[in-house]
């Protein structure tokens, strides 16, 4: 790659920067994290969604089991990420239409995961078993999903039926039909707390409700090899005891690769630890009132409003800060374009900010940001581009 090709200022816009020693120092972090307190990772790929951030999540590694077990969001992210992973868990429960094609990822691979919450979940993929009796050589391999306080999926602990649900899978009319892995959680609620110390309720919380009722399914007499619990806030602010009180065995955070600014102001990470940036062209400017227009819109950065919760009203429009003027916020992103103000209505530096000059912005919202573009620039540390990364698309 000659010198023109490496410069980032020749790069048409908008399109992603990929921080590479700043993304491989968020795994490593994560990993050692874990290790402290003697708990595996199985990262979740779906921030990303490439291979090569994907090896970078096992740097530095310690599972005590080895293990490079990942979990993804679509069958389509399965497919991809099967390249090189063996051990998948696919993190939404299974709807009747996607089994036959889990049921072929998982015949492919050491195991696809498959979550569930409910009766029917486990219906659909006994009928396909059924109706394909020669095809069916393994068992399903099946994590039960229950909700930790979030509300979004996941089946109520505190419900017998819930119990019934796997009783049903290893001592019931189902046993032939599925492997047992054990329990998982998500506390995507932790994005609505204020600060920290809220996280690390929530973190607790999510380790108590959880890990309570693994106790309370061991207790019963069946086996739970894992105990899993995550959100990146979370796993950010995890309880010293997660294992030896709680006994949650696996975290499963996701966007601590790249982080974003809603990371930040929930005090997750330093705006250093923000792993991606989006590259913009200023198309205009607008001196009269205090105004940038830049390339780079609700298609490239999303229309997520991040952390408004956290945010005087007055600033309350903010999809995303400049990165290096972080008083630089964008106010108004529409399709292709974005209108940039300043914060607290200092007058811009407009001899700074020239049409047809590059700008670097801080995304809210990194997942759906990243998911805006087919291929990533990843820079080193002296802003050269040095590899080019293409993620996995559709669903």
């Amino acid at each position: 790659m000659n010198q023109n090709n490496n410069d980032i200022n020749n790069l048409n816009t908008p399109c992603v920067l990929v921080l590479d020693s700043v993304v491989r120092n968020n795994c490593i972090k994560m990993n050692e994290r874990a290790a402290s307190l003697g708990v595996n990772v199985r990262p979740h790929m779906k921030t990303h969604k490439t291979i090569e951030i994907g090896k970078y999540q096992f740097e530095e590694n310690k599972n005590l089991n080895k293990s490079r077990g990942i979990i993804v969001s679509t069958l389509s992210e399965g497919k991809f990420f099967s390249k090189e992973f063996k051990d998948i868990l696919y993190a939404t429960p299974i709807a009747p239409n996607k089994v036959k094609d889990a049921y072929q990822l998982h015949l492919s691979i050491d195991r696809l995961n498959v979550m569930f919450d409910n009766i029917e979940h486990l219906k659909s993929m006994v009928d396909y078993a059924n109706k394909n009796p020669n095809e069916f050589q393994k068992k399903w391999s099946v994590f039960l999903k229950i909700d930790c306080g979030y509300h979004r999926a996941g089946a109520d602990p505190k419900l017998q039926s819930t119990t019934d649900l796997v009783e049903l899978i290893v001592n019931g009319e189902y046993k032939q039909y599925f492997q047992f892995q054990g329990i998982y959680s998500h506390s995507g609620h932790s994005y609505k707390c204020q600060n920290p110390t809220d996280i690390k309720n929530v973190a607790i919380e999510e380790a108590r409700v959880t890990g309570d009722y693994g106790k309370k399914l061991k207790s019963l007499g069946y086996k739970v090899d894992t105990v899993s619990i995550g959100s990146t806030p979370v796993c950010s602010h995890l309880p010293h005891n997660l294992l030896s009180e709680y006994g949650v065995n696996e975290i499963h955070p996701g966007n601590y690769t790249f982080y974003d600014q809603m990371q930040y102001e929930l005090g997750n990470c330093k705006l250093e630890d923000i792993g991606v940036h989006v590259l913009a062209t200023i198309v205009s400017i607008y001196p009269e009132r205090n105004e940038l227009l830049v390339d780079a819109g609700s298609l490239a950065l999303s229309s997520d409003p991040g952390c408004t919760h956290l945010r005087d009203l007055k600033v309350i429009n903010n999809f995303g800060i400049v990165y290096n003027d972080t008083n630089l916020r964008i106010v108004a992103p529409s399709q292709e374009v974005s209108k940039i103000q300043s914060t607290n209505q200092s007058p811009i530096d407009f001899s700074k900010y020239k049409i047809g000059s590059k700008i670097r912005i801080i995304p809210n919202h990194s997942c759906l940001t990243a998911a805006m573009f087919s291929d990533y620039h990843v820079i080193n540390n002296d802003n050269q581009i040095i590899n080019s990364f293409k993620p996995n698309k559709h669903w």
